[in-house]
């Protein structure tokens, strides 16, 4: 009885041209609920703060493409980032050579499984790019020693920002967006350092249209019944 030897399986390679640039890597939006919603919640903030200004980008997790050191287009994927200058449109890519600037504020969600690529890959990729400020937060404080880390380009590399501590919480400043980064009740949150208010995340700003819908209902009412005994 013979034995019948399948053929070897011939892998196929693909090369992409350069107008012709993947979108994505298949890979989940973030690690967990958390860091997705925490994510939504600062991109919302960031967007809302800079909505008036028309040369002010705000995005995340789109794949940025930048030239390695051997001339090759390669991706790399930001949670969040935010670039002055450049106009304020919808990108399925951002392609550094295209747009003429790389991100200036780069903020990553750090998970166990993304420590090596958060603090030695990106980072060496950022630095190299020209991002000014790297941020770093831990939801669940198991990647890092602290649950924030701020960075600060200087001369090609990056030094660590002073994360201050006041009232039991961490805080830094970012000088580019002129906001102050504050890690409250676990969660990281925006702060106008002029004004003191807080950025709001989708829910609370859910929460004041709603607030203020019932407040205009219940005056309407009371206007209403106020008219009718004059009359």
């Amino acid at each position: 009885m013979s034995t019948l030897i399948a053929p070897p399986i011939k892998r196929r390679h693909f090369f992409y041209p350069e107008d012709y640039l993947p979108e994505s890597d298949g890979r989940p939006m973030a690690e967990t609920d958390r860091h997705r919603k925490l994510m939504l919640g600062l991109l919302h903030a960031l967007e809302e703060r800079f909505r008036k200004n028309p040369r002010v980008y705000v995005t995340g997790n789109i794949f940025v493409y930048y030239r390695a050191e051997n001339g090759e287009l390669q991706p790399v994927s930001p949670d969040i980032f935010v670039v002055r200058g450049v106009a304020k449109k919808e990108r399925r890519i951002y392609k550094i050579e295209d747009e003429g600037k790389a991100p200036e504020v780069v903020i990553e969600l750090i998970s166990r499984a993304t420590t090596v690529e958060d603090h030695v890959t990106k980072r060496h990729i950022y630095a190299r790019l020209g991002v000014k400020e790297y941020f770093i937060f831990d939801p669940y404080r198991e990647a890092q020693p602290s649950a924030l880390a701020g960075f600060r380009l200087e001369n090609g590399e990056y030094a660590p920002m002073t994360v201050a501590r006041h009232n039991g919480s961490l805080h830094v400043r970012s000088k580019i967006l002129e906001l102050e980064l504050r890690v409250e009740k676990g969660d990281l949150r925006l702060y106008d350092p002029k004004s003191g208010a807080r950025l709001r995340t989708p829910e609370e700003a859910e929460n004041e249209l709603r607030t203020a819908k019932a407040e205009v209902t219940r005056l309407r009412r009371a206007l209403a019944k106020l008219q009718k005994k004059k009359s």
